[in-house]
């Protein structure tokens, strides 16, 4: 809205310029049409200078609209490339990882009897390998490593939540080098299962705007920003999948739904059990 605002202010003002001098223009000449001798060539001096900033403002105008073109070929552009980003690197890998834990879970488990030891085994393998790909996922599509060290800027962290105890306790975080908390504290656990986990799941995000400060980052972590989903599989809790930031800039709108996606495959891993 505000970018909305920006481009047609703009615009209005370029028009409301060009109007102006027009105006200018014809009033001058009017008036230069009953002078005489230097009087007359002072109002026709006038009236060029307002006619040729009319044609400089009616070229500004063009150039504004042609960038304007331009930055939305751009975000297009640039929309595409995370999309083929998203796909390629993240959901393509990670739905063909959950197409093999559905297979071996429906291969094994035919009949309503235990699992074998094996067959537990593996399935928790590959649903860590889910896990470990979707952290490193959502870090690479929020923020990715910059140069000139190349280290994550994001954490991604997933909380498994207890609804024994009602606590969280951390299953899965990337990077490795600046682990969250392993537990989250009373007043976060009841923050994180009332607006998260409740009321059938909502994301919860600090954009440094409605939103500045959560049990979810203690003061002091180095991260501002988050988004915070729920993990749930028809009414199981599963827990929140949160994604930490440096600064509120690093995590945006688009960020949410992308979480989301996450989210809902990671609870799809762990309802297969």
């Amino acid at each position: 809205m505000k970018q909305w605002l920006a481009d047609r202010g703009v615009h209005y003002l370029f028009l409301l310029f060009s109007a102006a001098l027009g105006v200018a223009v014809a009033v001058v000449s009017v008036w230069a049409d009953g002078a005489t001798g230097a009087d007359k060539q002072r109002w026709a001096l006038i009236a060029g200078v307002a006619a040729c900033g009319v044609v400089l403002i009616t070229h500004f105008e063009k150039r504004f609209a042609e960038d304007g073109e331009e930055r939305a070929k751009q975000l297009a552009s640039d929309t595409n490339a995370e999309i083929a980003k998203l796909y390629t690197n993240t959901l393509g890998p990670l739905s063909s990882k959950l197409k093999d834990l559905a297979v071996l879970y429906a291969d094994e488990a035919r009949v309503p009897a235990p699992l074998l030891p094996q067959t537990v085994t593996d399935l928790d393998d590959k649903r860590r390998q889910i896990l470990d790909q979707v952290l490193a996922g959502a870090v690479d599509l929020t923020a990715p490593p910059v140069q000139p060290d190349f280290l994550p800027r994001g954490r991604c962290s997933f909380y498994r939540y207890d609804p024994a105890t009602g606590d969280f306790n951390l299953e899965g975080t990337y990077p490795g080098y600046r682990p969250p908390r392993p537990v989250i504290d009373p007043v976060g656990a009841a923050h994180m299962k009332n607006e998260i986990l409740g009321g059938g799941g909502k994301p919860f995000r600090i954009d440094g705007k409605l939103v500045t400060q959560s049990y979810l980052i203690p003061e002091g972590s180095g991260y501002e920003a988050v988004i915070a989903v729920p993990v749930i599989h028809g009414t199981e809790k599963i827990g929140v999948l949160s994604v930490d930031a440096p600064r509120f800039a690093d995590l945006v709108d688009r960020h949410v739904p992308l979480m989301e996606a996450l989210a809902g495959i990671l609870a799809a891993s762990y309802a297969l059990k």
